[in-house]
């Protein structure tokens, strides 16, 4: 599920949340790769954030109240 809701991503943002929360590169080299500022690649990062905790959390509250 958690794949599904990256892939689902804006391209920018799926490339961020997967360099800095899968592949654990710091912030500088992210920015650097992304050809962005290092503020902008935190609001990039954060936006994945949410909109993956969005989709897992409305997977979750869907299972659980299925009997």
């Amino acid at each position: 599920m958690v794949e599904r809701a990256i892939a689902g991503l804006p391209t920018n943002q799926r490339i961020t949340i997967t360099m800095r929360d899968i592949e654990d590169l710091s912030s500088a080299h992210t920015s650097s790769v992304l050809g962005i500022s290092e503020g902008n690649q935190r609001v990039l990062l954060h936006r994945a954030r949410t909109r993956v905790r969005s989709v897992l959390e409305a997977y979750f509250s869907d299972v659980t109240e299925t009997p």
